[in-house]
């Protein structure tokens, strides 16, 4: 019977310690005014919200040379032209072999 009333009474001792009765007590910040009821899910928010924003950067960064079809902008910029239509094939093939020994 004893270690039933120790274990109840452990149990309870978080909520006889509140004086006030309600279970928050001390946890309540700031006096219970209610600024940190306010303000804390705010803080929350722009927290969450830096974590995903870094993420967000972290995964943009480590894709940028990632990939097997990706070109140099030289050669990117040099395909363009030429698919524009703004050099010829000849001019083409020679800057694409100067770019590649290069």
């Amino acid at each position: 019977m004893n270690r039933i009333a120790f274990g109840l009474a452990l149990i309870a001792g978080p909520a006889s310690a509140d004086p006030e009765g309600y279970g928050y007590g001390h946890m309540m910040g700031w006096g219970g005014s209610g600024f940190g009821m306010v303000f804390g899910p705010v803080l929350w928010l722009i927290v969450l919200g830096l974590v995903v924003a870094g993420v967000i950067w972290l995964v943009r960064r480590l894709d940028e040379g990632a990939g097997p079809g990706r070109k140099s902008g030289a050669l990117a910029e040099l395909d363009m032209r030429f698919a524009k239509g703004e050099i010829d094939s000849e001019e083409y093939a020679s800057r694409k072999k100067l770019l590649s020994d290069a």
